[in-house]
């Protein structure tokens, strides 16, 4: 049986200054369901310190294997709790560790 990696999920948020607090309160209705998953392991989220920046927030999260995250996020649960996040353009992929 193939091993199992451990999986690095960053999800990068596109959002304006004026619109930080939403965005924060969606996201931790979101995190909240997530961190109750099977085979999540941490997360942090992080606020871009420069004025204009791209990505006001990304998020590092931390999972058992790239199928426990997809588990977790396919379903209609995280879609329920997760869908006050959908006016924020979000760019994210899901990353092993190949060099330490």
């Amino acid at each position: 049986m193939a091993e199992k990696k451990q999986c690095t999920v960053i999800v990068s948020y596109e959002v304006t200054h004026e619109d930080a607090e939403r965005f924060l309160d969606s996201w931790e209705k979101a995190n909240d369901f997530l961190r109750k998953q099977p085979g999540f392991v941490s997360t942090a989220l992080h606020r871009a310190v420069s004025a204009n920046p791209d990505f006001r927030f990304v998020n590092v999260s931390c999972w058992e294997s790239d199928d426990a995250f997809r588990s977790a996020t396919q379903s209609q649960n995280f879609r329920d709790a997760s869908g006050r996040l959908v006016p924020f353009p979000i760019h994210a992929s899901a990353y092993e560790i190949v060099r330490t």
